[in-house]
Formats: C-alpha cells, structure tokens, sequence
C-alpha cells in the first residue's frame, strides 16, 4: 500500500496525468453529458439546462487546468527569447513540482552556466587586451632600443641618441613628457625632452631648486612620485607641473651623472614594475652611449693625424707652435708659421662635387710634405686651410718657402681649368714680432691673409 501510495503521488505532480484529466475535463466528461441528452433511457434523467451548466462548468475547469499548464511555458519561451537575445542577467522563476518546473530549473540552471561562461569570457578578453597591450609596448620598446643600438654603433653624435630616446620613450609608457637632465657645475642642462613647457625647462636649469634633485641623484635604482602615498619629493611634481613621474639615474663611471625621467597628469595613476623595467633598459643604453662618447672623445684626443690628406691636425698644430714658441724664446731663435687658405673649395664642390674637392686637398698635402726640412710641421688646420711650423726660420725664409709652395701648387694643377685649380691666400709670421703665443700667432696669420 505504501508503494501504491508512493506511485499516486508521484503521478500527481506529473504533467503527463494532469494533461489527461484537461482533456478528460474539456472532451470526455461534455460527450458523455450529451450522450445522456441523445439516450435519456440509457444514461441519468436530467434536465437539458442543467447538463448543459454542468458541461460548461467542466469543460472550463478543464480550460483553466490547461492554462495553468501552457501559462508558465508560454513565459519561459518568452524569458528564453530575452536571454537568447543577450540578456543572461534575466531570471526563469517557475516554482512548480512537475515536469514544468524541472525545465524551469534546468533552464535556470542552463542560463546561469551561460552567464558564468560569459563573465569568464570578459575577463580573458580583459587579459587578452592587457596581454596584447604589453606585447605592444614590448615590440615598440625592442625597435626604439634596436634604432637606438643602431645609432650608438654608427657613432652618432650623442645629442641624436637622447633626442631619439626621448621621442621613442613616451611612445613605449603611458607619459606625456619625458626628459633627459644631466649635472653642470653650474647647475643643471636639459639634453633632451618632449611635453615640457618652456616655465618648466627654465626652472630646472635655475641652479638654485639644485636641493630637489639631491635625494633623486643619490639613489641607485628608481624614484617614483604619485599621489599613491609616496611624500617627500612633492616639489618634484611641482618644478615638472605633473602629478606622475618615473626617475632613473644615469650612470656613468661609478656616479650618477644625468636623471632620466617620464611624467603625465593622470589621476589615480601608478607606473608599473613594466615601465620601470623598460625605462630602465633606456637607461642602460643612454650608459652605453654615455661611455661610447666618452672613449670617442678621447681617441680623437690622442689623434694627431687628419684622416684625408694624412698631414698633422689643428690640435697637434698649436700644441707644437707653443713648444716651439717657448724653444725659440729659450734658444733666442726665430719660429715662423705659414698658413695656406683655399678659398675656392665651396664653389668646387657645387661644381664637381665632394671627391673632386679631397682630391685637390690631398693634392695640395702632397706638395706640402715635399717642403721644408725635418724640423717643420705641416697640418691643414680647418676644412679649407693648411698651415706649417717652421722652428729656427725667420719671416724671410718663410716667405721664400712660402713662394715656393704657391709655385709647386700652380705646377701641380697645371692643364686644369680655372674652375678646378685652387685659388689660394697664404700669410707668414713669424714669432715674437707678429706673436708671443700660438693663438696670437695664428690669430695674426689669418688676419693678414693675402694672395
């Protein structure tokens, strides 16, 4: 009896038993009550008004059962347009104990899996965007380093490498300026920078807001100012006119000798161990380049030789004009000095071009080393100008060896049209009479140039 009992009470709430007794309501029940109309004798006496009631009464509680069965699906269809139109966030809320509330659940249920899938699928598209915004800055960062690598290995000037680090940097961080600073004794020198007004620059060159900097030169690593709880660099906010900045010093032989640094006026806003890692390798690079100038410097420190025409350079030229100088004044002999201008040079190389005009200078060298003795110097001095030393000769012998040069250069270039022979100016000297030192010496010798 219990499994019986069981078993009924399962088959009540089944939808399946309630679409029989609609039908049942709606068809069976009214046919029977007509058939009693049409066979009186065989079915119960009543009157036709009351079957009748009795039949409409039936058949609209059959209608009615109907309806409580095909009103909560007609909803669920509706909610599941709505969500199959993008609206997870609507909810199926069919309480019912028959087949009908289990699609109303599973659907529930169905929804919110979608919804989760969904939420799931937003943030991975975050990460992506986030992902592919950081591959970004990586691929705009490696090309800046690689141009900047570029530069660095052909030996360009270094002022291009801070005004291309400048320019690439802003690209890689979310900045709106950036800034190469570097010491002077006198204070401080912009090198480089982007977004900075000019109230701004002339404020950092003052000497004077010098103690701002202090703390930042001072430190090894990096300095970040925001309003995300960092105090005691305020003053540094003020002086750039920002409410971000990132700070990394450069530097160079042990001491920090320049700050790189970007900015922006962004609310809320912190830079990244990111950033900080990439402006950081900017910095190693303007190291790099740093120390690449230095050496370069000092190479052409220790040249003494013009790489065209192989005679000495200015440098080696004055530096032993004053040694001879000072002989001579010891010694109580004369020194002289010649100096050769080609004043022609720019209307040959508009011309022929750049290799015609080599090709005179070299020339033009050439005749010079054939000249004078072993105790003379020649040099060219400047783009369009050669010169000699002449320890132990006065300006008369000088002007001799002066003429004699003229003379092998007109020979040399003999045959040639005007348009590609020299025009020179040639000047003598000769010390103490025209100069006590090699800068008044040659100061005097230009002066008084003359064909």
């Amino acid at each position: 009896m219990g499994n019986i009992g069981k078993n009924i009470s399962m088959a009540s709430r089944s939808l399946r038993p309630q679409l029989f007794v609609a039908f049942s309501l709606m068809s069976v029940i009214p046919i029977l009550a007509l058939l009693n109309l049409i066979f009186p004798s065989r079915f119960l006496r009543m009157p036709f008004d009351i079957v009748i009631g009795i039949s409409v009464v039936i058949a609209l509680l059959g209608f009615l059962l109907v309806k409580r069965i095909i009103d909560p699906i007609i909803k669920i269809s509706s909610d599941m347009k709505v969500i199959a139109s993008g609206e997870v966030s609507r909810k199926i809320d069919v309480c019912r104990d028959d087949e009908i509330g289990d699609l109303g659940v599973a659907l529930k249920q169905m929804t919110q899996r979608i919804k989760d899938n969904m939420d799931e699928l937003k943030i991975y598209g975050e990460r992506t965007k986030n992902i592919n915004v950081q591959i970004n800055k990586q691929v705009v960062a490696l090309n800046a380093l690689l141009q900047i690598s570029s530069l660095i290995t052909k030996g360009e000037n270094i002022n291009e490498v801070f005004e291309i680090t400048i320019s690439r940097l802003v690209q890689v961080a979310n900045s709106s300026e950036a800034f190469v600073i570097f010491k002077e004794p006198d204070g401080f020198k912009v090198m480089a920078q982007y977004g900075l007004s000019a109230d701004v620059l002339n404020a950092v060159r003052l000497s004077v807001n010098g103690y701002i900097f202090k703390d930042i030169f001072s430190v090894k690593t990096h300095t970040k100012i925001d309003d995300q709880g960092s105090s005691g660099h305020e003053e540094v906010l003020k002086l750039f006119n920002v409410k971000n900045l990132l700070i990394l010093p450069i530097p160079m032989h042990g001491d920090n000798v320049g700050l790189l640094g970007i900015g922006n006026c962004l609310d809320h806003f912190q830079y990244s161990q990111d950033d900080e890692e990439i402006v950081s390798i900017f910095v190693k690079q303007l190291a790099i380049a740093l120390e690449n100038d230095f050496l370069s410097r000092k190479v052409e420190d220790l040249e003494i030789k013009d790489v065209l025409t192989g005679l000495f350079n200015n440098r080696y030229i004055v530096a032993r004009l004053d040694e001879e100088i000072m002989r001579a004044i010891s010694h109580q002999q004369p020194c002289a000095f010649i100096v050769i201008r080609l004043t022609n040079l720019n209307d040959m190389n508009a011309r022929f071009g750049a290799l015609c005009v080599e090709d005179v200078l070299r020339k033009v060298a050439a005749v010079l080393q054939t000249c004078g003795d072993e105790l003379d110097r020649m040099g060219r001095i400047n783009d369009d100008e050669f010169a000699m030393v002449l320890p132990e000769k006065n300006k008369k012998r000088a002007q001799e060896l002066a003429r004699q040069i003229k003379e092998k250069i007109e020979f040399t270039f003999h045959g040639l049209e005007a348009t590609r022979k020299p025009a020179l100016l040639m000047s003598v000297v000769e010390n103490p009479l025209d100069g006590a030192d090699a800068a008044s010496l040659m100061d005097r010798a230009r002066k008084t140039l003359s064909a």
